[in-house]
């Protein structure tokens, strides 16, 4: 049997072992030219006749070693040639400086994800093989990681395959050779200034004459059993996450601090990286020194917040801890003008429902999106708009008035949410602060002779009920309505 065959018995079993893609299913490599990448792209070209599937080549050419570049580029073309493998190659542009290895691999990723959803493929295919992993093993336990770390490069991510993690480098090259394919050496694969280059041409082999000759072995079983360790949080953290998570707002994660403080500092870990990435989007960039500011932000005093990777701001107001999008703009909702026979406006991300009843409801359940007012003591027309310095109503239950500033202290509203909580008034007064309290003197009663329910809903649900409109002036039309940035109560 040959290197080839072997390989490709290896390869197949694996596959129908695992389940890592099936029959009939879309596949896109990543071929960057060297040893690892054209392998994979071999192995799979000879497996089709085994286990039908479909496949398509993506060099992406970063130009960044100029005629090695190119041939490397070359290379990958006439190999797929060969193969019969259609390919597509996507140059990109990176300028020299700080962070080069990451910014290619940016790059790249957003290449191949671009095709992936273009040509609506299943996978992307990537070459990493053991080497890789025992590689990546060392390099995240140096700089500081949890189990996730140490589980290394995972064979399944998501729409992120790694089917060679079970073949060390030498293997697939030995194929390589006896086949009689070439492929390109990357010069600054040998350059120590990289981190990675370090570890595999210095520490590696260090640790393998001095204490363990098959390190790389080891460290890849050690990467799968902490893997299957690291994939029992993540469904843990992603149970606690639907039971005490409130994503009321959009692109913002928040937790009541006392249901925090009942769980491990394990299951504390996986939950927050779960917020982190469910804000962010990002699948890394959340360590264990996150993880520790996180922590101690949630253990500190008063109001705090603390920047995280991918813009992401970790806050804690009153007895919350919430993960938050740093891009949200600021809220400036121009002012409406509610005229007496309006019946729906739209003012901000909300939608207002106005209607005169008779008789006054039964309430059988709170609701404070809901109210009803007593319209004998109303002037029109109303207004609704943001909070304004010196704000003062009288609140339901109470005789005297309060600034609108105490009251949100009082009911503990955070201050990044006070300017999205809609202010309704008439010519004299706050008649409603939206979600939380009407003003005592408009508060409707048995006795109320004219009676004006209003409702209040997010502009991303769709109206209980058609509305129509008797005037078309003095409010917003529904054409006015764009996303919804989350409900403040």
């Amino acid at each position: 049997m040959s290197a080839l065959e072997r390989c490709l018995e290896k390869l197949h079993k694996h596959i129908m072992d695992s389940g890592l893609f099936a029959i009939g299913d879309k596949l896109l490599l990543a071929v960057s030219g060297g040893s690892d990448s054209v392998a994979l792209l071999c192995l799979l070209a000879r497996l089709r006749s085994h286990f039908p599937i479909t496949l398509l080549c993506c060099h992406v050419n970063h130009g960044l070693r100029g005629a090695a570049s190119d041939a490397d580029e070359e290379l990958v073309r006439d190999l797929c040639l060969r193969l019969n493998v259609p390919v597509i190659v996507r140059k990109v542009k990176i300028k020299p400086g700080a962070d080069l290895e990451n910014r290619a691999r940016n790059e790249r990723f957003g290449a191949l994800f671009q095709l992936l959803k273009m040509y609506r493929f299943d996978y992307i295919l990537l070459g990493h093989q053991r080497d890789d992993q025992a590689e990546t093993v060392l390099m995240n336990m140096l700089r500081g990681c949890g189990i996730g770390g140490l589980a290394g490069i995972k064979a399944d991510q998501g729409k992120v395959l790694h089917p060679l993690l079970d073949f060390g480098r030498e293997e697939l090259r030995e194929m390589l050779k006896d086949e009689g394919v070439l492929w390109n050496e990357d010069a600054t694969n040998m350059d120590t200034g990289f981190r990675r280059n370090l570890i595999r041409l210095e520490l590696i082999p260090y640790l393998q004459q001095n204490y363990s000759a098959d390190l790389v072995h080891k460290l890849q079983r050690q990467s799968g059993i902490l893997a299957d360790a690291d994939e029992y949080f993540v469904l843990q953290a992603q149970a606690l996450y639907k039971k005490l998570a409130n994503k009321a707002e959009t692109d913002s994660i928040s937790f009541e601090i006392p249901a925090l403080q009942k769980i491990s500092r394990i299951e504390l870990y996986y939950l927050f990286k779960q917020a982190y990435q469910s804000v962010s989007g990002a699948f890394q960039d959340f360590f264990y020194h996150s993880f520790d500011g996180v922590l101690q932000l949630m253990e500190g005093d008063g109001s705090a917040s603390l920047d995280l990777q991918n813009n992401v701001i970790a806050l804690r107001e009153y007895n919350v801890l919430s993960f938050q999008d740093g891009d949200q703009p600021p809220c400036d909702w121009e002012p409406v003008s509610v005229e007496e026979d309006r019946s729906r406006v739209v003012y901000g991300n909300y939608r207002f429902i106005f209607k005169h009843i008779r008789i006054l409801p039964r309430v059988t359940m709170y609701d404070p999106n809901r109210v009803v007012l007593n319209s004998e003591n109303i002037q029109w027309p109303l207004q609704i708009r943001m909070r304004e310095p010196g704000d003062r109503f009288i609140p339901a239950g109470m005789t005297q008035t309060k600034k609108l500033k105490d009251f949100f202290i009082d009911i503990k509203v955070p201050k990044r949410l006070r300017d999205q909580v809609p202010i309704l008034c008439d010519g004299e007064k706050i008649l409603w602060v939206v979600g939380h309290r009407v003003d005592a003197r408009v508060l409707a009663s048995e006795d109320s002779a004219k009676l004006l329910q209003i409702v209040v809903e997010p502009t991303n649900v769709k109206p209980k009920r058609p509305a129509s409109r008797i005037k078309q002036q003095g409010g917003t039309d529904e054409s006015d309505e764009f996303g919804y940035f989350g409900s403040p109560f």
